[in-house]
């Protein structure tokens, strides 16, 4: 249905064009539902199809093909096609004369409104591209107008979404007369098997082989039965003969008045009054749906109230159409509005005489929130006047064109409520009657206050005669049992009645300090220091039990400090009887001096490894050393290094750092690989490798070991922290040539060579440019340049870069990078044998 729409749509919009046929049907067919299924608009489909040689005449061929294609059948024959279709050119389509309603939009053509390969449209679309982009066209093409009330019937022939089309498939009407163009089929049968097929020529007959013209023009189906038995039985005897329709004629019908589109258009035979509105677009703004009149051979044979088939489900006045009928809207006579609260507020097209209850019951009564008693009627005609409607004179009052009858809401103001709020059991508004009239009988209706209602004073808020709210104070104890007078309840009273756990809740107690878990606790009586101290997990180590103080502030606002002391067992006899009032606070001190506890591992080249606990807090490598029994022989002094995880400024100066490439030259080197379980390298620019792990927050230090031991407590004797991991790496006595020299790889370590006997080993001629161009990398990491009296130490790593004019920033990289390479196994090695 809706690809025939499509097409539908195509073939009124294009205009004659050479038909170079260069697409097949299905070529068409699969366009257009593509195209449709994207949301490609129609002028575009028609550029495309222009372009592609399709013809109007080939698009609407194509399209009565398609739509034969898919419709049903009435009834075949071994020999002939009896299928039915409908022979009419379509909404608008057939219209001989074409007008716009005065604006342009893109709506579809079945609405008859405009064709958008107009002249006009395209120069108006053109300048509009020129001057907004695509997406503001549509608004300055429709230019804002504020909402008016939308008219009752009118949507039902100018809506899209709505479908008038004569039903093909019913059996042909017994009243239905013939004319030229019909079908017919004269089936013989009995003694005779014959089927006769005619159509019926412009003066009505039929030529029948061996027989001769048969008049059937102007007859019914049933008369045109008759004479069919009557001519041919004479030929055909003890046969039986029936005729039957098979495609209808098209007929020509003239829809004029205040229309949309008035025009002469051909429609199928059996096409009705409603189908002619549909097809001219529906009425006009000021068209009538109340009187649309039919004109047959110039008499007046209907005059159709389309709101009795809207409202009521009454087809009597949809009458069928014959050829040449003139069917003529006339303007509105009575127009009424309908607004406020009823079920269908709209414009109402009303008959002369007609009431206003009559008017309401069009617009489905009223809503239920509609203030039934009083209505107001403004009239225009002969003068500004309103009227006061009542249900009472609403079916006498008659309306007149240019009424507005506005209904208004109920007041939201209650008439017989009275609400409970607060500490009873069943809070909210209740039915102010003779249970509920005064507060005893509603609070017994409420089924009573709460255990935790605040009884000596509740609040009755009532409604003054002025609106004004006041306020009057209850003692529901009293009244409760009797002691004081009852309160008669009136309409809108509210009555709060407070709760004291509400008001509790508000009543805390706070413990900070050396507790596992400070915070705020719900308060409760005969609480105990005791009892808030475990429930805050217990006391720390660091917890000094005879410093705990307890703030409190007095009712005039003043605050007073309690010291009391605490066992730390926090055993229940203990001779503390502090108890804590509401909104104390309580603060457990630090023991003076305290430290927490320290470790480091060590391990390596040393006499005892493991795990140590500094002695204080100023700790150094030295003294580690010493209480891990020395060295071994196999110590590499150049071998000593500390893994030390950062703290949170040290974490945030790494991030900054790196986020400014300046730094990347001279930053430490952070050692990190999955869980420093191996290292992963990963190539960047210059083809040079990067150490890259997940653990962000461990870096290595380098330590000097013979400066720390030749002058304990100096510089390079570094400050141990806690989670410090010391490593004292074997000493190797192999040199690792790298970077750009010929021959890389691990060479013999000799005593005593410099770095230019290295480089010879690598395949370099030492000169003073790759001299200055080349470094030695420690084992504990420490890079140094060349100096002629420096001795290259044994497991180190000579690197020598490119000599180039300027040293790239990678370049610069790869001097820290390639520490990574030497220690990182080993800092893995380290961390998983902590695991």
């Amino acid at each position: 249905m809706k690809l025939s729409k499509a097409l539908l749509l195509l073939s009124i919009a294009l205009l004659p064009a050479v038909a170079l046929a260069d697409m097949t049907d299905q070529q068409i067919i699969k366009y257009v539902s593509e195209a449709s299924a994207k949301g490609t608009s129609q002028a575009e489909m028609v550029q495309y199809l222009l372009s592609q040689g399709v013809s109007p005449q080939r698009l609407q061929q194509l399209k009565e093909k398609f739509k034969s294609s898919q419709s049903g059948s009435k009834g075949t024959s071994a020999t002939t096609d009896r299928r039915r279709t409908n022979n009419g050119e379509g909404r608008a389509a057939s219209a001989t004369t074409t007008k716009t309603n005065g604006r342009l939009m893109g709506t579809s053509a079945k609405s008859g409104k405009f064709d958008e390969t107009s002249a006009d449209y395209l120069s108006m679309q053109d300048a509009l591209t020129g001057l907004v982009p695509d997406s503001t066209n549509q608004s300055m093409l429709l230019p804002l107008e504020p909402e008016k009330p939308k008219i009752f019937g009118h949507e039902m022939f100018n809506n899209e979404n709505i479908s008038f089309e004569p039903n093909m498939n019913i059996a042909t009407p017994a009243n239905y007369v013939l004319g030229a163009g019909d079908v017919v089929f004269i089936d013989i049968y009995g003694a005779s098997q014959l089927t006769i097929e005619g159509t019926i020529s412009p003066d009505g007959c039929i030529v029948i082989e061996d027989f001769g013209p048969l008049q059937l023009g102007g007859l019914t189906v049933e008369e045109a039965n008759r004479r069919a038995r009557q001519k041919l039985s004479s030929c055909y005897a003890d046969s039986k003969i029936k005729l039957t329709v098979g495609q209808t004629r098209t007929i020509q019908v003239n829809v004029m008045g205040e229309v949309q589109v008035p025009g002469t258009y051909t429609l199928s035979a059996f096409a009705t009054v409603f189908h002619a509105l549909y097809y001219a677009g529906g009425v006009s703004e000021i068209g009538s749906l109340r009187s649309a009149k039919l004109f047959r051979d110039n008499k007046l044979v209907a005059d159709v109230d389309v709101y009795d088939y809207i409202l009521n489900g009454q087809l009597s006045g949809d009458i069928r159409l014959q050829d040449n009928d003139v069917l003529v809207v006339a303007p509105y006579s009575v127009m009424v509005n309908i607004a406020g609260k009823a079920k269908r507020p709209m414009l109402y097209e009303m008959k002369p005489g007609e009431s206003i209850g009559k008017a309401l019951e069009y617009a489905g009564g009223f809503a239920a929130d509609a203030y039934q008693k009083s209505m107001r009627l403004v009239r225009t005609s002969g003068g500004m006047q309103v009227f006061n409607i009542s249900p009472d004179n609403m079916n006498d009052f008659t309306v007149a064109d240019g009424d507005s009858l506005f209904i208004d809401s109920v007041l939201m103001r209650y008439e017989n409520m009275v609400e409970l709020k607060g500490a009873v059991f069943r809070p909210g508004m209740y039915q102010l009657n003779e249970q509920t009239r005064t507060v005893r009988q509603l609070l017994a209706y409420a089924d009573g206050l709460t255990e935790t209602a605040f009884t000596s004073r509740a609040v009755l808020q009532r409604m003054r005669k002025d609106r004004q709210m006041e306020v009057i104070p209850l003692n529901l104890e009293s009244i409760v049992s009797g002691k004081a007078a009852d309160v008669t309840l009136q309409n809108e009273d509210v009555i709060f009645v407070p709760d004291t756990k509400e008001q509790k809740e508000n009543q805390t107690l706070t413990i900070r300090g050396e507790v596992f878990e400070p915070g705020i606790y719900q308060f409760a009586h005969n609480t105990s220091i005791e009892d808030l101290v475990l429930q805050a997990g217990g006391l720390k180590e660091s917890a000094s039990a005879n410093k705990v103080s307890i703030a409190r502030r007095d009712r005039a606002g003043r605050i007073k400090t309690f010291t009391i002391d605490l066992n730390h067992n926090l055993s229940a006899d203990a001779k503390s009887s502090f108890i804590l009032e509401p909104n104390d606070e309580v603060l457990v001190k630090r023991i003076e001096g305290y430290a927490e506890k320290q470790t480091v591992t060590i391990m390596g080249e040393v006499n005892f490894q493991g795990d140590f606990s500094l002695p204080h807090e100023k700790t150094r490598i030295s003294e580690l050393i010493q209480m891990a029994g020395g060295l071994t022989e196999s110590a590499a002094e150049n071998g000593v290094f500390v893994l030390r995880q950062m703290d949170d400024e040290e974490l945030r100066l790494r991030r900054n750092r790196l986020d400014d490439g300046r730094y990347l030259n001279s930053y430490n080197l952070i050692v990190r690989s999955s869980q420093m379980q191996g290292v992963t390298k990963l190539p960047i620019t210059d083809s040079l490798l990067v150490v890259r792990d997940t653990r962000e927050d461990i870096y290595k230090v380098a330590v000097d070991v013979r400066k720390v031991q030749k002058n304990p407590g100096c510089p390079d004797d570094l400050v141990l922290r806690d989670g410090d991991i010391i490593v004292v790496e074997k000493e190797k006595n192999t040199v690792y040539l790298t970077g750009t020299v010929p021959y890389k790889g691990a060479v013999p370590y000799v005593k005593g060579k410099t770095l230019k006997y290295y480089l010879r080993q690598g395949g370099i001629r030492p000169t003073n440019r790759n001299l200055k161009m080349s470094y030695t990398i420690s084992q504990n990491g420490q890079a140094m340049s060349y100096r002629r009296w420096r001795k290259v130490e044994p497991g180190s790593e000579v690197y020598l870069r490119e000599t180039t004019s300027e040293m790239s920033t990678a370049q610069k990289i790869t001097i820290f990078t390639s520490v990574a390479s030497t220690f990182a196994t080993a800092a893995a090695v380290v961390i998983a044998v902590l695991k």
